[in-house]
């Protein structure tokens, strides 16, 4: 039992360094790949977050968000669906696609069949710009965000 304790502290203290270790690398980024990443954030996973901040220059980091095609998967969709993408935001009427464009990926989605129509609960927690975490609910109907609320 003292085992698995101790395993799981140092996977804990490997857990908290690596972050203190990617903070580190993004403090350490000249100005504009700082706001490069800042702006491109969202559109990366964790894995590419992670791989943005360990390059070793500008022009690699620049071509690794090119490669991401940002500007060609927002030109998919309506002005409106795209200003939220970019203010962050999720609102009724977008896809499945613009919310992982414009939030990620849910931590849980919840699946079900009414009416035999296809639904989805897919549900987050976000940091509502103010240093608090809040959780939203976001409902699929078919495929289409039909409303966004508040979770407690």
């Amino acid at each position: 039992m003292k085992t698995i304790q101790a395993f799981l502290l140092l996977l804990v203290f490997c857990v908290m360094g690596c972050a203190a270790n990617l903070h580190e690398l993004y403090l350490r980024l000249p100005e504009k790949d700082k706001e490069l990443y800042d702006r491109s954030k969202q559109f990366m996973t964790e894995r590419q977050q992670e791989k943005y901040l360990y390059l070793d220059n500008s022009d690699r980091r620049a071509k690794m968000i090119e490669d991401l095609h940002i500007l060609d998967r927002l030109l998919k969709f309506p002005a409106h669906v795209r200003d939220a993408i970019m203010a962050q935001r999720v609102i009724p009427g977008m896809d499945k696609q613009a919310v992982l464009l414009s939030w990620g990926k849910p931590r849980e989605i919840d699946r079900r069949q009414i009416d035999n129509l296809p639904t989805e609960c897919w549900f987050f927690k976000r940091d509502d710009g103010r240093g608090s975490i809040i959780e939203k609910k976001v409902f699929f109907l078919q495929g289409v965000v039909t409303e966004v609320v508040d979770w407690e």
